[in-house]
């Protein structure tokens, strides 16, 4: 119910590429976000990245969790249609959930992928 199958994430490095090259992007402190509008009858799928500029692996993986999980518990108010990469930046490191969250869906509503009420 809650997982991340195959078909919602983006898997190869060419459809980062286009997300990137094609996407339009939504900044603030912890997270960046990349979003590129695709056919609203295909599902959304997401990518999670962080670069080596956060630190370690230890505190790059916590940082992909942290994102996963926000994504997790709010995937379902999400709209079809979407193609999404999340970047963590290095503020994210030191953020806890409650940070993080209020982040990443600040981004998602200013993006407007998130369902209306």
């Amino acid at each position: 119910m809650y997982e991340l199958t195959k078909e919602q994430r983006l898997c190869k490095n060419h459809e980062y590429q286009l997300v990137y090259r094609r996407g339009k992007s939504y900044v603030n402190r912890r997270v960046v976000l990349y979003v590129l509008p695709r056919s609203p009858k295909q599902p959304t799928r997401i990518g999670f990245v962080t670069g080596k500029k956060i630190g370690c692996a230890v505190e790059r993986n916590r940082c992909r969790r942290l994102m996963k999980e926000v994504y997790r518990l709010h995937q379902f108010e999400l709209r079809d249609g979407f193609d999404l990469v999340l970047i963590g930046r290095s503020s994210l490191k030191y953020a806890g959930y409650k940070d993080a969250e209020h982040s990443i869906l600040q981004l998602f509503r200013h993006a407007r992928v998130l369902k209306k009420k």
